[in-house]
């Protein structure tokens, strides 16, 4: 029989460390159980699809022999499990030397062989590297989120099968996140190594729910990948809510959506005030004075793309790029869209935050920034 325990009065992220660390793999005595819920695959698919992973037990739970491999297949996965709750400390390790011969450590695979198993749901642990994290909705304290991800396997073999060289995972808000892990997204410049362990894929995505564990990977020169990173070209069939590399040349500007802004050349914070009877800006965040404010510019283009016939791509572009376009077609009198007309910008690292192919196709792209520090 299957159950799920929950361990009350376990809050700190310590405190789960250290139950993951005694506990894990150990035969241990159970004492005080309480029965919270009984749970059928109709209800909690997520789970069952943990307890399939485990499924057939490796030996006989009782006789510890090996199991045939005709009884094993004529034996079904449970339809049901038991929800329990135990305080803390009524949990008892039995032997902490001895590993349980049922315990399945988890199986790391390279993301190449996971996107090329072609079942329709099934759990899966790899390490990758995070080259883009991207936030698809925060609500009351709860994040939704896109961590595109790489790996040696689509880094730096031939692409021959049609994979991508990079992989969206859906963190769910019931991912348990650990401070380590949060503080390594939000410094993405260093792209942090994570091991994703028991994550979900389902119809060809990877969702990370309850079960995963979400873990931070110490630096391993053995699993690095090349730099810059390999993206895939835009193409006629891009998704949205992929990375890829666009070259094209510029036939339009987004005219209403132009604009340019100052802002502090110290934090970049945009609350900027003239000095009294003084040239210059006060910085009303950090204090700083200064003659010139630093300019910043949205500027969102269309671009005619060689490999796209037919299509509609408009980018958003990054300040470089702008300064850089801006730059190079100034004239005596100043920046003039029409200047920019005909440019051919690229290769850029992007986005692909929309895709309708309703009439004709259109795209709607975001330039990023991959840079180390």
């Amino acid at each position: 029989m299957f159950s799920e325990l929950l361990l009350q009065c376990v809050s700190t992220e310590t405190e789960i460390q250290l139950n993951s660390e005694h506990l894990e793999g150990c035969v241990c005595l159970l004492q005080a159980l309480r029965v919270v819920q009984r749970l059928t695959r109709d209800k909690c698919s997520l789970l069952f699809s943990m307890i399939d992973s485990l499924w057939p037990p490796p030996v006989d739970p009782e006789s510890h022999d090996g199991l045939p491999q005709s009884h094993s297949d004529r034996v079904p996965p449970p339809s049901f499990c038991y929800r329990l709750s135990i305080q803390q400390g009524h949990m008892v390790p039995v032997s902490r030397q001895a590993e349980s011969p049922l315990y399945r450590p988890p199986v790391l695979q390279t993301l190449r062989e996971i996107l090329q198993d072609e079942s329709l749901r099934f759990r899966c642990s790899f390490r990758a590297t995070v080259v883009h994290k991207h936030i698809l909705s925060s609500n009351a304290g709860e994040v939704e989120m896109l961590l595109f991800v790489t790996d040696p396997s689509l880094q730096t073999e031939p692409n021959t099968e049609g994979n991508g060289r990079t992989v969206a995972v859906c963190l769910s808000p019931s991912c348990l996140i650990r401070s380590s892990v949060t503080q390594a997204l939000d410094a993405l410049q260093q792209q942090p190594v994570l091991k994703f362990r028991d994550a979900v894929k389902e119809h060809g995505q990877i969702f990370c729910w309850d079960q995963t564990v979400i873990q931070l990977e110490p630096e391993d020169p053995s699993f690095s990948i090349p730099q810059p990173i390999i993206l895939d070209h835009l193409g006629p069939e891009t998704l949205p809510y992929s990375l890829c590399s666009v070259t094209g040349v510029i036939v339009a500007v987004e005219e209403s959506t132009a604009f340019s802004w100052p802002t502090c050349s110290r934090c970049e914070s945009c609350r900027l005030e003239t000095r009294e009877k003084q040239k210059g800006f006060l910085c009303l965040v950090c204090g700083a004075v200064m003659d010139e404010a630093t300019i910043k510019m949205q500027l969102e283009v269309f671009l005619s793309c060689p490999s796209l016939t037919h299509c509609t791509v408009k980018v958003k572009l990054q300040q470089k790029t702008i300064h850089s376009l801006l730059n190079s077609t100034r004239c005596l009198e100043g920046y003039s869209v029409e200047n920019v007309l005909g440019s051919e910008i690229g290769p850029l690292s992007t986005l692909v935050h929309v895709v309708n192919r309703s009439h004709t196709v259109w795209m709607g792209l975001e330039e990023l920034s991959f840079d180390l520090r």
